[in-house]
């Protein structure tokens, strides 16, 4: 139950947060947090996030991204020296959110009159959120996120290392 309504306070944030973020991290982190102390996680939920909230995004919320964005944050963790265990016995619980903005790009016309190709293309620019939450107080010690603007041809892969590294660079 609690983790519900943490995952669901986490998601709102993620909606106020993904019209300011930007290409370079936005993070926020707790400075009375010892960081340097903490060697284990778990996840907020083994229930994927991605599929269970939010709007449906057919391309963006699904199993495969879910299992590449746990994947990632996994292994820039394991690289810090932070070992995944129990959530009983876990110092930080990690949570993240994906969430997209849609925006068409005007062509044709000029600037005395209507634009007359049609409502141009569509661009997406997905957002990247991960939180680390200290698991003894339940509040959070740490959030990072990025965006970038997607085209269809980005390797799915690529972009989802590419931002949890970008974001995971600023870890303190």
């Amino acid at each position: 139950m609690f983790r519900s309504a943490l995952l669901s306070t986490v998601l709102l944030a993620s909606a106020s947060v993904m019209g300011c973020a930007s290409s370079t991290p936005v993070v926020e982190k707790d400075d009375g947090f010892d960081f340097a102390a903490v060697s284990s996680y778990a996840w907020v939920t083994d229930e994927p996030v991605l599929i269970n909230f939010g709007d449906d995004q057919p391309n963006v919320r699904t199993k495969e991204n879910e299992l590449r964005v746990r994947a990632a944050i996994e292994r820039e963790l394991a690289a810090r020296g932070i070992e995944k265990s129990d959530a009983g016995d876990a110092q930080l619980l990690v949570a993240f959110s994906v969430g997209t903005r849609m925006r068409y790009r005007l062509e044709g016309g000029d600037r005395t009159s209507n634009f007359t190709d049609g409502p141009g293309q569509k661009q997406t620019k997905g957002t990247l959120n991960i939180y680390l939450l200290d698991r003894e107080t339940d509040r959070e010690v740490w959030h990072g996120s990025t965006s970038k603007w997607l085209r269809k041809t980005d390797d799915p892969d690529a972009v989802v290392n590419a931002a949890v590294g970008k974001i995971m660079s600023v870890f303190p």
